[in-house]
């Protein structure tokens, strides 16, 4: 059955045959096929169904109704498949029966495609066989009976369905619409309807709409039952308004224009050989004597580097590997960053200056040495200075423009609250991130023009909604907004770009993904942090083979990265269906928590079967009640490729 226009018998809502026919469909007639719908696939016997139809009647009586009906739906049905088939003393239904909606709603209400239950919500327009008189006191019964237990199923059904299109906090308010009017057309009082509706327009971040639902539910309680809604509900209502936005003055960029009308926008660049470009490498400052380096001063250095990834005719090292090298003071490890450049300094003695120096690498030759302020009122500045010194060194003239469009510059106190949200976001475990968090979000409120913090928000959410099993569509609701505000503040960082790709991935959006990461790299195409995460992407949407060279050329610019790095190869892995690549690369994280699933299908495909339901029984103890059904779900896939390989990996691990 493609669509609802091929549905001619209607059993649900008011019963009626929707296409011309010869004379009036019975009314038995359609008690009749539902009779036989409900009954199952098995055959019931004349006597059975005539004393259920009929029973005020003597059983010849009702025997010969029985046969006068089905010679009436034989007369009057239009279609050449009949709705009843007869073998001697018994009836079932017949091959016509699939153009019956209540037939359909049976077959597709436990479909695992979201679409074929919303189709057969839709279907639902009534209750079942609406209108029609009940009959003797055994029919009455089977009416009340039958029509309860249709209720139930068609109320559960539309609860779950709500659930799963809003999961990840996207759907259009129009189809949420079509499936509360459903559910409210069978129960009008039914709090538990309400309910659901209301957390649906919360998880979409609807909060008028959901709003206006409990107003409803209070006016219908109260004027057809005199109560008051139950404590739950207003529990979720308090809920989904503790989420809603807080209205904040937002700075909206102006729209670039084209130099030619109609001129087509410059394709965004390929996968560069970085052995054409020179390259610098940064390492953190040198403390004073006796003292030890304060550790946002290794942020500065740290954020400067990550901006001037932004540039597209020099490389910037990743700084969590240019800082790990000075660490360590490893000769090897600073050879392998095969930097041309190199900045370096230290704190001077007796005064708030950082003095730092470009060399050529090797030969120590100085290009240039400064001093800067870099007392903690004055980073703001030295970001600045230090940013626009080595870029104009280091650039062409022709990215020199690019300069102008550096963020919007932070309150004092702001940067440094950003800085201090990035020295906990390091490694991917959940306290970290929500720390960290809390420090963007205090930078984002010192300064609401602050592009960078906003998009360092939205990251840290991100990653917490995945890590508590994208359960939590406010979280990633919330993670959307705060991208869109990055973009609206600053259109020329590309932080609000990659974080709304990110979650456009989570929520199924995947052409937007894939515009919005190209969008990024085009404005930051040397960034590490960035090209990772869009090879992960990559991977996502169909092309790993495309997401494990922006991986592999991340990895050339941070050789040695941090966890979430490892965790973003081994999905690309993964989706190459290199399993053992993949547990490798879960082999270098610190804390393997975030690729418990991961390992536990690698290893379920490999057969490790022992290994794989270590990992299975970890997961069971992270997130109890879990099944490989909700990995199924929580992983986005384009091309619908993972599911078997999930499936079966988890069902080795003992998640099934």
């Amino acid at each position: 059955m493609d669509s609802e226009d091929d549905i001619v018998l209607h059993l649900v809502g008011v019963p009626h045959v929707a296409k011309p026919m010869e004379g009036v469909f019975p009314g038995k007639g359609y008690v009749l096929i539902a009779i036989l719908l409900l009954g199952g696939s098995r055959r019931m016997s004349r006597q059975t169904i005539a004393a259920l139809l009929w029973d005020d009647a003597p059983e010849e009586k009702a025997l010969t109704n029985l046969r006068q009906l089905l010679a009436r739906i034989n007369r009057f049905w239009p279609l050449d498949e009949p709705l009843i088939e007869v073998e001697g003393s018994n009836l079932m239904a017949g091959p016509g029966v699939r153009y019956c909606d209540l037939a359909q709603i049976m077959a597709r209400r436990k479909s695992q495609v979201l679409a074929e239950r919303v189709a057969v919500v839709r279907l639902v327009r009534g209750d079942l066989l609406d209108t029609l008189d009940s009959g003797g006191p055994d029919l009455s019964q089977w009416f009340r009976s039958e029509r309860e237990r249709f209720r139930r199923q068609v109320l559960a059904l539309a609860g779950d369905v709500l659930m799963e299109m809003t999961q990840f906090a996207r759907a259009k308010k129009s189809d949420i619409d079509e499936i509360g009017e459903r559910m409210l057309v069978l129960e009008p009082e039914r709090e538990e309807s309400f309910r659901a509706l209301m957390e649906a327009y919360g998880r979409i971040g609807d909060v008028e709409e959901a709003s206006r639902v409990f107003d409803d539910l209070k006016k219908t309680l109260r004027k057809e039952l005199g109560i008051e809604p139950r404590p739950e509900t207003v529990a979720t209502m308090r809920r989904i308004l503790a989420n809603a936005p807080r209205p904040r003055l937002q700075v909206i960029a102006e729209p670039e224009v084209l130099g030619t009308i109609g001129q087509i926008a410059p394709p965004p660049p390929a996968l560069r050989n970085l052995l054409g470009l020179p390259r610098v490498s940064l390492f953190p400052p040198q403390p004073r004597p006796g003292e030890v380096l304060h550790p946002l001063y290794r942020m500065l250095i740290e954020d400067i580097a990550n901006d001037l990834s932004r540039h597209a005719t020099f490389a910037v090292t990743a700084p969590h590997s240019s800082f790990g090298v000075a660490d360590t003071g490893d000769r090897e490890r600073l050879a392998a960053l095969r930097s041309g450049y190199l900045v370096t300094g230290f704190l001077v003695p007796g005064s708030q200056k950082m003095a730092l120096r470009l060399t050529r690498n090797p030969g120590d030759e100085i290009i240039w040495a400064a001093e800067y302020q870099v007392g903690l009122e004055d980073l703001v500045v030295a970001f600045r200075m230090i940013s626009h010194r080595i870029a104009k060194t280091l650039a062409s003239e022709i990215e020199r423009d690019q300069l102008d469009r550096l963020r919007a510059d932070p309150k004092p106190l702001a940067y440094r609250h950003y800085l201090e949200g990035h020295l906990l976001f390091k490694n991917c475990d959940l306290p970290g991130l929500r720390r960290a968090r809390v420090e963007f979000q205090k930078a984002a409120a010192a300064d609401m023009d602050f592009a960078a913090a906003r998009g360092a928000v939205s990251n840290a959410l991100q990653l917490e909604w995945l890590m508590l099993g994208a359960n939590d569509p406010s979280l990633l609701m919330q993670a959307r907004r705060e991208a869109e505000a990055a973009i609206s503040i600053d259109a020329g960082n590309s932080v609000g770009h990659w974080m709304s790709a990110v979650i456009a991935l989570h929520q199924r959006d995947y052409d937007k993904a894939a515009e919005q990461f190209l969008e990024a790299e085009t404005l930051n195409p040397n960034s590490a942090d960035l090209l990772e995460s869009h090879g992960d992407t990559l991977a996502h949407l169909g092309d790993p083979d495309a997401g494990w060279q922006r991986f592999q050329r991340a990895i050339e610019l941070n050789p040695f990265p941090p966890d979430r790095y490892w965790w973003g190869g081994a999905t690309i892995a993964y989706f190459r269906e290199d399993f053992d690549g993949a547990i490798d690369m879960c082999s270098k994280m610190e804390n393997d928590q975030s690729v418990l699933r991961i390992l536990a299908i690698c290893h379920g495909n490999l057969g490790n079967k022992e290994i794989a339901r270590s990992y299975g029984a970890r997961l069971k103890d992270m997130y109890p009640g879990i099944a490989a059904s909700d990995v199924v779900t929580l992983t986005p896939d384009k091309k619908g490729n993972m599911k078997d390989i999930i499936v079966r990996g988890l069902r080795v691990a003992g998640i099934t």
